[in-house]
Parts: C-alpha cells; sequence; structure tokens
C-alpha cells in the first residue's frame, strides 16, 4: 500500500516536471550536498541531510507520520517528498560529471519505518530527454521498506549506512520488486503465495532465491522458476548484462531447483 501511495507521488511528480521546461543554472558537482540542501531550504522551507559517498548522493528527511490510518502516505509526506524530488531533478539534469545513483531515504521517527526509493541517474536523464517512456523508467525504481528501530527519534539520519550504490546492488533490487509484482498481482494473487523472496550482489554474484508456494492451480498458471529467470534476464537485458555482474545464481526452494548462469551464458541464452 505505501509502495502504491508513493508511486502515485513519483507519477505526479514527473509528469509535472517533464511540462516545467524552464533554464537552470549549472551546478558544480562539487558543491552538491549543499546545492540540494540549499535548494529544499530556500524554495519550500524543508530541511534535509545529504550525503554524497562515491557515485551516490543520500537525502534524508525524517517525517513524524508517513503512513495515514488507510496505509497510504499522509498528505504532507506526498507533497513534501514531491519537493524534494524536484529540487533533486533541477540540480542532478543541469550537472556535469554527474553521480550514478541517488537514494532517498524517508523514515517515521515515531513509530520507526524507514522508506528508500532509489534510483540510477542516467535513467532519470533518459527518460527526460524522450529516450526512454515513463512506463519504463517506472520499471527501473527501487522500493525498500521496513521497520527500523534504530530510526525512532533520529532527525540526523545517523542510523542511515551511506555508502556507494552498485549496477549489481541496484540490478537485484529491481528483479526482487518485478518477481514480488508479478506474484502478487490481481490475476494470480489467489494462487500463490510468496513465504520467502530474498535478492543478493556481492563480489560479482547475483543470488536470486525464492519460495512461492502454489495455494490454487489452474491450467496455464505461471511457473515460478521459468518467471524468476524471464524477470532476471529482461533487468540485466536493460542494462546490458553488465560486465561486473559475473554469475548469476537462481534457486526455487519450494520446487527444489537451481540454476547456475555464466554472464556469457545468459547473453547466448536470450
Amino acid at each position: 500500500m505505501v509502495k502504491n501511495a508513493l508511486r502515485t507521488v513519483l507519477f505526479s511528480f514527473f509528469i509535472l516536471s517533464c511540462c516545467a521546461c524552464s533554464v537552470s543554472p549549472s551546478y558544480s558537482r562539487r558543491d552538491i550536498e549543499s546545492t540540494i540542501k540549499n535548494l529544499c531550504k530556500q524554495e519550500f522551507n524543508i530541511d534535509v541531510k545529504v550525503w554524497e559517498a562515491g557515485d551516490t548522493i543520500w537525502v534524508y528527511s525524517p517525517f513524524e507520520k508517513i503512513v495515514n490510518s488507510k496505509g497510504g502516505l499522509e498528505n504532507d509526506v506526498s507533497e513534501r517528498i514531491r519537493r524534494i524530488l524536484l529540487s533533486l531533478r533541477r540540480v542532478i539534469l543541469s550537472m556535469e560529471n554527474r553521480p550514478k545513483f541517488y537514494c532517498f531515504v524517508a523514515s517515521d521517527i515515531n513509530v520507526g519505518f524507514d522508506l528508500y526509493y532509489v534510483w540510477r541517474i542516467n535513467d532519470l536523464v533518459l527518460f527526460e530527454v524522450g529516450y526512454i517512456s515513463l512506463g519504463d523508467f517506472q520499471e527501473r525504481e527501487a522500493f525498500i521498506y521496513a521497520l527500523n528501530t534504530k530510526a525512532l527519534g533520529d532527525t540526523e539520519g545517523s542510523h542511515i549506512s551511506r555508502y556507494d550504490i552498485k549496477l549489481g546492488e541496484f540490478i537485484s533490487y529491481l528483479i526482487k520488486q518485478n518477481i514480488e509484482k508479478k506474484f502478487n498481482s490481481e490475476n494470480v494473487k489467489d494462487n500463490f503465495r510468496i513465504n520467502d523472496l530474498r535478492t543478493r550482489y556481492y563480489n560479482g554474484k547475483l543470488e536470486i532465491n525464492f519460495n512461492i508456494m502454489i495455494k490454487k492451480y489452474k491450467e496455464g498458471l505461471l511457473y515460478p522458476f521459468d518467471e524468476a529467470v524471464a524477470v532476471t534476464k529482461k533487468i540485466l537485458k536493460v542494462y546490458d548484462y553488465p560486465a561486473e555482474i559475473k554469475e548469476v545464481t537462481i534457486h526455487d526452494a519450494f520446487n527444489k531447483k537451481s540454476r547456475f548462469y555464466t554472464r556469457k551464458a545468459l547473453i547466448e541464452d536470450k
């Protein structure tokens, strides 16, 4: 529910931003932290914490309450997130030597809840110049959320681990998200139960592990292992089978089936 609400906020943000064809001044990569902070403060009176970690920009915004009684985002949260993202867009799109990734973190400091939104900045650029569609861009956004007691009372973002996100890790988020979306879709959600779904990238290895149980069989039903393979290939193809991912392992615990791929094998088995 929270993920869907955030997607709605982002959809309206990108539609509006495409219509705002104003010319922005050039910004220096050297000043990116202070520039984003100052723009949020001066234009919208929003205080954010910004850190640069290698080629990843982290932006943190604490909230007193993120989720409403219906499970969606509070109205003021939606507007604040939209304005923060608008500030980011202005800075990033008028900057040379852009960073590679952006990670926005919103925390509910009373409940202890973190909401991460990660995108690859080059995908934003491709969308802005019309090379990819809004639908394509939305498939390349990663959302991660979880309860976290370390977020309680943290207005400074000290509980956030800031590091340089790598493409392999980002791809692992997208694969997990796409598999989850497929088996939670309206037409099949009553037929499956996701008992476990984890993806991990480490040292050139991408691992996809899942336990997706068939609750109600019907003719033509999706086969989880085949769908996981298809999603993995699809996402890897989007990013031209990056050389940093040297091997992929897909393990279906429910059906006790595993398969190992080299990068070369995935490219040849399109």
